[in-house]
């Protein structure tokens, strides 16, 4: 029996971050991710963000929350690798961009809202913990080749626009070692992204991972220390979770077949049709090979005749017996009658 909660899955990590008594693991992850920043209190906010009319599409996140300075957080957990991961995130960082306008509109009055309007932001921070790799331009710009960073600045000068918008990507995808292979972590981020990735199939904390938040994570994630409330939320979530992992590896197994179908029969005709041109393409080289030697051959033998023939008038106009000349000249009585 497993030990550890997975964490891996989104809904997974939600039952074990929301819980009240794990606030103080939710600020020392959000921390560890914001080097420098030293947070009092974080408090959750409602996940579900609305768009601005009524037929806009809600926004989900897996984290939302606040800390006691007003700045946002969202913290996202993703399993399985997503095309145009970073775009998805920027467009979720715009929701607690708006809402920060619209909360402050909503206290002037309406006739002098925009005249008197503070666009002043607080930070916004994205932080996306990914099962998968990332492209990159430059791979070893990435801080322990896992975690990168970016903010809006000038490409030129290097200048900070504005300090409202930050993300962190950890790509646990990149960590270099194994399930088994715990004793080879040596950094804090090493160690946090092994728990992270692997945790759930340790039987108990390594020895040498150490400190407060590793502590707290592995608290946190055993089942020993779960009431049963929580491990009923847990075992609810991983059903839908791989319940939805198994549709997932259906619907990619089935595209597969298809896709494999659909190549059989392009590659068939593409090879009929390749075929037809390479054997019209042979065909006319052996055409013009066997026309080449054809047409050597009938210009001999006709060279050959034209010689004869000749040969046969100049022997005829010495007086020379028929007999004689078609032996000298190979041809038969009738050959040599036939020319002259």
């Amino acid at each position: 029996m497993a030990t550890f909660a997975n964490i891996l899955y989104d809904d997974a990590f939600k039952v074990v971050l929301t819980e009240p008594s794990n606030n103080r693991l939710l600020i020392k992850l959000v921390e560890f991710f914001l080097p420098g920043k030293t947070i009092q209190s974080l408090s959750l906010d409602d996940k579900e963000q609305h768009g601005l009319i009524l037929s806009d599409k809600n926004c989900t996140f897996d984290l939302f929350c606040t800390t006691n300075n007003g700045e946002r957080i969202i913290v996202e957990m993703q399993f399985l690798a997503q095309s145009s991961f970073r775009e998805r995130m920027l467009y979720y960082a715009t929701y607690p961009i708006r809402s920060q306008i619209m909360e402050r509109m909503k206290s002037l009055p309406q006739e002098s809202a925009q005249g008197r309007m503070n666009y002043a932001l607080n930070p916004v921070y994205v932080i996306s913990i990914l099962n998968f790799k990332m492209p990159h331009e430059d791979e070893n710009t990435l801080e322990e080749g896992m975690i990168s960073r970016y903010d809006l600045r000038s490409p030129r000068t290097g200048e900070m626009m504005t300090d409202a918008l930050h993300f962190v990507y950890l790509e646990l995808g990149r960590l270099r070692w194994k399930e088994n292979e715990q004793d080879k972590c040596r950094t804090l981020l090493e160690k946090l992204a092994f728990s992270l990735k692997y945790g759930h199939l340790q039987n108990q904390r390594p020895t040498n991972f150490k400190g407060e938040l590793l502590q707290l994570l592995y608290d946190a994630t055993a089942f020993a220390n779960m009431d049963e409330r929580q491990l009923l939320n847990y075992n609810k979530v991983m059903r839908t979770e791989l319940d939805i992992l198994a549709w997932k590896e259906y619907a990619r197994q089935e595209g597969l077949e298809e896709g494999r179908a659909e190549g059989r029969e392009v590659g068939l005709a593409e090879g009929r049709k390749a075929g037809l041109a390479e054997g019209r393409k042979a065909g006319l080289a052996e055409g013009r090979e066997a026309g080449l030697a054809e047409g050597r051959e009938a210009g001999l033998a006709e060279g050959k005749a034209e010689m004869q023939r000749e040969l046969v008038l100049r022997m005829k106009a010495k007086r020379m017996d028929e007999q004689t000349v078609a032996e000298l000249v190979g041809l038969s009585p009738e050959d040599v009658r036939a020319i002259v």
